[in-house]
């Protein structure tokens, strides 16, 4: 369940739906709001979607759900939004109310970033950085301790009331018993996402790759911090006149990157907008990404599928999942507890200067990226439910 719009997390779960349903699985997908046509678009035809009401834990949306899971004779929900507490107590409800709905209905609730952080609490991380009052410092304080909380507890509940909870790496499970203060996390598991872009033709040929750095994805300040890409860029432009930086995306601060290109009197930047970025990724020979945290994100083992090798910041603990520094991409460590666009351009340079280098990291990065195609991916996901299926 979950609001559909094409993000990471919608690719996820329009993906995975299209994977299980070639398989002969029987999938809907049930949204609070009417689905982008974007997302229907994608999805495959044996898929069925289904629109509750507004974003609220009412009979309306309980009765509506009840008679989708009695109609579809439901095994398993997967709750795609792990976060907050309304879809778990409309599922919940939804099942209680019984009716025709298949006994004994496993729920799986998955949480699609850093288990200890979140947009309203960086925001507030965001104007303690920028503030010098004591009072409002203390009252900033104050708001991020009680959106923590507020956060934490949510999670607890979702976590209490489904019989799997799912993160993206095994290296959350701590971060999410520190935050919720749960202690028995008996529930919780790791489950990547796949690929969802199918590399399965390309052939990959450093021949016919561009001089090219790409960014790739939404552009904000709170989590993308994509004005840091640009200042790593101001280093590199005039020793690297042959190369470019390629922004695929867009997003509320789109305007104020355009206006620093322009103050740095950067010439090779160019901003794509929303774009499917396959080709993108046929063409590019680095991607880079400054992000202030993340999850796992899809763009990462997407490029490296295209031999794309990627220079990650090292701001989310799931990195090292999928990066082995300098053998199949980049991690760029923090210098003083900070992000130093110098230290990510010196490290850049050193790759761009030597295509052997570059060449054999890429295929490397391939070789990584299919312990997340969809193939593989499915066949953890098949697992996971024969074994969740057979417990009481």
């Amino acid at each position: 369940m979950k609001l559909m719009h094409i993000g990471g997390q919608e690719m996820v779960t329009v993906t995975l739906a299209n994977y299980f349903a070639t398989q002969g699985h029987k999938v809907s997908i049930v949204c609070f709001e009417k689905p982008w046509d974007a997302a229907v678009e994608r999805t495959n035809s044996a898929v069925r979607f289904y629109t509750l009401g507004a974003f609220e834990n009412s009979e309306k949306n309980v009765k509506q759900l009840n008679a989708i899971l009695c109609k579809e004779n439901v095994d398993v929900v997967i709750n795609q939004w792990g976060l907050p507490f309304t879809p778990t107590k409309v599922l919940n409800a939804a099942i209680k109310m019984g009716g025709a709905i298949k006994p004994n209905i496993k729920t799986i609730a998955i949480y699609h970033n850093d288990p200890q952080t979140n947009a309203r609490i960086k925001n507030v991380e965001i104007a303690l950085e920028n503030c010098k009052n004591p009072l409002k410092r203390v009252l900033l304080n104050f708001k991020k301790m009680l959106f923590s909380k507020i956060t934490s507890r949510s999670m607890r509940y979702v976590y209490n009331h489904c019989d799997q909870y799912q993160v993206l790496s095994q290296s959350y499970v701590d971060g999410f018993r520190t935050f919720t203060g749960i202690t028995n996390v008996s529930h919780v598991i790791a489950q990547t996402n796949p690929v969802t872009i199918d590399a399965g033709d390309f052939v990959y040929s450093s021949e016919r790759k561009c001089k090219e750095i790409i960014y790739c994805g939404r552009i904000d300040f709170n989590q993308k911090r994509v004005r840091r890409l640009i200042e790593v860029w101001s280093f590199l432009e005039t020793k690297f006149p042959d190369w470019r930086l390629v922004v695929v995306g867009d997003g509320e601060s789109r305007k104020d990157l355009e206006n620093q290109v322009e103050k740095l009197k950067l010439q090779n930047v160019l901003f794509e907008g929303f774009q499917k970025p396959l080709e993108y990724y046929k063409r590019a020979s680095i991607l880079a990404l400054t992000s202030e945290y993340e999850g796992f994100p899809l763009v990462l083992a997407e490029c490296m599928s295209f031999g794309v090798v990627p220079c990650i910041y090292d701001s989310f603990a799931a990195v090292y999942d999928i990066i082995e520094d300098e053998i199949n991409g980049l991690i760029i460590g923090k210098i003083n507890g900070k992000f130093s666009a110098k230290e990510m351009a010196t490290r850049l340079a050193e790759i761009m200067t030597n295509e052997q280098k570059l060449d054999m990291m890429a295929q490397k990065a391939i070789e990584t990226s299919k312990r997340y195609s969809i193939d593989s991916v499915y066949e953890q996901w098949m697992e996971n439910l024969n074994v969740l299926l057979q417990s009481k």
